[in-house]
């Protein structure tokens, strides 16, 4: 019996033997990365006082590249508060998750480019729609396949990501984007991005809202420019849409590239009338909302944070790098509502941003800042905020 086994895998080794790449393919590359990254945060007014807490983000990654184009990523992560276990010898882990795990093939005969199918982070037009944001300690990502195009200075991306299914225990129903992006460089200089992303679910009041972007910008030794321009169309809870996004920003750069100064504009439509069964208000879907409309996150839901009457962002924006390893930013908003509905006033407040960061070793990084706000009648009718807001916040990150 061993020996007709034995003969037996001998004739099929000789007569189909491997491919001439799986025979000559060497160990796969591993490459560890990793980070921690605690942060302690104060916030006024919280329930009529001063809230403070510590939230720490544990990642730990693991890369495998492999010959004929294949690999994988893998990255845990623990997102916690610091004292939220029941008790000191709680072991349930149930705060560690998959922040990221995908495979990917690359080198594809016949359409070329590089698939990846997995959870994975997603940032399409400049994350305006779809990001993934940094701040947040849990970060933000998306189960999905993507197929990406490299062509020269071009790039082509396909994306599907399903963000609900009605078949797992937690839903009861579907809801996934389709997306498309396309990147050039223009003859005039700078650089153009267009981009289409269709959102639909299958609640009671389904949604086939599609996005239509495009953004162009250009950056040179003295200054930098970007218009970029979104609009909304198809339905939303079964109405139509019809809204807009427009932003626009013109920096100038001194004292030798290491400072700059920057006019900021974004405006994102409202709705005055939400009863004419036409919905006119944008939405942020799962943008990065922390980048753009102020560090102290009294707007990281629009519609609803403005109460469906949009918001208008006008900004001012100093930085300063007096060496490599230091930086200071200073960012000054006046935000209004885009619409003015039933409010008396469509002026929301104004808000200070300064923050500086500090790389202290090669891989630890220490960053502060502060956020002052002050509310205007708009934002205390919505019940945003009445007075004056204060977040403070002091972050480290090992990371490597």
């Amino acid at each position: 019996m061993r020996t007709r086994t034995a003969l037996l895998t001998v004739l099929l080794t000789t007569s189909f033997p491997p491919p001439a790449a799986l025979q000559a393919q060497s160990n796969p590359v591993l490459t560890w990365q990793g980070e921690i990254r605690p942060r302690v945060e104060s916030r006024e007014p919280v329930a009529g006082g001063w809230a403070h807490l510590t939230s720490m983000r544990t990642r730990i990654g693991l890369r495998v590249q492999m010959e004929g184009g294949l690999g994988l990523f893998i990255q845990p992560q623990d997102v916690r508060i610091w004292g939220e276990e029941t008790n000191v010898r709680d072991r349930a882990a149930d705060a560690i998750d998959f922040h990221q795990a995908y495979l990917e093939v690359g080198d594809i005969p016949g359409i070329r480019g590089m698939i990846r199918a997995g959870r994975q982070e997603v940032a399409i037009g400049e994350s305006r729609l779809m990001g993934a944001p940094d701040w947040g300690q849990a970060g933000q990502t998306f189960d999905g396949v993507r197929w990406l195009r490299p062509m020269g200075e071009r790039r082509l991306e396909l994306t599907y990501l399903q963000v609900r299914e009605n078949w797992a225990p937690a839903h009861d129903s579907d809801e996934a984007f389709f997306a498309a992006s396309y990147s050039i460089p223009m003859r005039a200089g700078g650089t153009a991005e267009a981009f289409a992303i269709h959102d639909r679910d299958t609640e009671p009041d389904a949604t086939r809202q599609t996005s239509l972007g495009g953004i162009w910008k250009k950056e040179t030794d003295a200054y930098a420019f970007r218009v970029q321009g979104i609009y909304q169309t198809g339905e939303r809870a079964s109405q139509e849409v019809e809204a807009y996004l427009l932003a626009v920003s013109g920096g100038l750069k001194a004292l030798d590239g290491r400072g700059s100064a920057t006019l900021w504009y974004d405006r994102l439509s409202g709705d005055d009338d939400p009863t004419d069964n036409v919905v006119r208000v944008f939405s942020t879907l799962y943008g990065a909302r922390n980048r753009y409309y102020g560090r102290a996150d009294f707007f990281l839901d629009i519609p609803i944070q403005t109460g469906g009457l949009g918001l208008q962002d006008a900004a001012f924006k100093l930085a300063y790098s007096p060496s490599p390893l230091f930086s200071m930013n200073l960012d000054l908003h006046a935000f209004r509502t885009a619409a003015a509905g039933e409010l008396s006033s469509n002026r929301l407040g104004e808000e200070a941003d300064a923050w500086v960061r500090y790389i202290f070793r090669r891989y630890l990084t220490i960053q502060a800042g502060y956020s002052l706000t002050r509310a205007g009648p708009a934002m205390e009718e919505l019940g945003l905020l009445e007075g004056t807001g204060h977040f403070g916040y002091l972050m480290t990150s090992l990371k490597f």
